[in-house]
């Protein structure tokens, strides 16, 4: 598993390094990550789901989350 356990496991690329970590909250049928690293946190992303399907809502997020982390060590001086 990559990123999120609760989510299927992917090989899309590009993957996210062992140190980063997901949790998902829902509130009503908005689903928000928490991405951290290290356990720090680092950056939220949010995602809007009127059905309230958790499992689509996951991986999407897991998907979008890998693409943020690829570009924020990219642009980061200290990653």
């Amino acid at each position: 598993m990559n990123l999120d356990e609760a989510s299927a496991a992917t090989t899309l690329e590009p993957l996210a390094p062992p140190e980063w970590t997901m949790d998902v909250h829902q509130e009503s049928g908005q689903f928000t990550a928490e991405l951290k690293r290290n356990l720090v946190l680092v950056c939220r992303l949010s995602l809007m789901r009127a059905d309230g399907d958790e499992a689509t809502a996951r991986a999407f997020l897991a998907d979008k989350a890998r693409r943020w982390i690829h570009d924020y060590l990219r642009r980061s001086p200290n990653p």
